[in-house]
């Protein structure tokens, strides 16, 4: 009887995080500019959320909060630090992690439409937990702090438009 022949898969043992991505999809009583200017105030975050702090280390271009700015937002723990990697002024905002969270290839963007003389939002993150055994956690912390800037960023842009 001939020996059974095993394969051996290299790098088997090495663990891989998932990418882990969510999407909130909201219509605001507000037009574009507005919401995208409430949006992109990064200074402003700690009045819309439960950030005890929100400050722009670095301003951006356009300024000050364009492409480039780095904002710093702290709640709980270490202070987060994200990158504006994209700002389309009325329409589109992105933004990359820097440090704070145990995460890596970590992008949140906003897109911004016309929708029924409002706004249609869709806020997109995609994030890659860099520990395995709490990743689910870190991500429903991410989910609901995004959650909590939306809702911040829909009431304030509806008070603004007196709607």
């Amino acid at each position: 009887m001939a020996p059974k022949s095993r394969h051996v898969r290299r790098g088997a043992s090495v663990a891989f995080a998932a990418v882990a991505s969510f999407t909130l999809t909201r219509e605001i009583a507000a037009p574009p500019e507005t919401v995208f200017e409430v949006l992109t105030d990064h200074r402003r975050y700690s009045e819309l959320t439960p950030l005890r702090k929100s400050v722009l280390e670095r301003e951006g271009d356009p300024a000050p909060n364009g492409v480039g700015a780095i904002r710093k937002l702290t709640a709980v723990g270490p202070a987060l630090r994200e990158e504006v990697i994209a700002y389309e002024q009325s329409n589109r905002f992105s933004y990359t992690l820097l440090s704070g969270l145990p995460v890596r290839d970590h992008v949140g963007t906003v897109e911004l439409t016309p929708s029924d003389g409002g706004t249609s939002m869709v806020y997109a993150v995609r994030t890659q937990p860099t520990v395995p055994v709490i990743g689910a956690l870190v991500v429903a912390g991410i989910k609901q702090g995004v959650k909590g800037l939306v809702d911040g960023v829909v009431k304030e842009s509806e008070r603004r438009a007196g709607g």
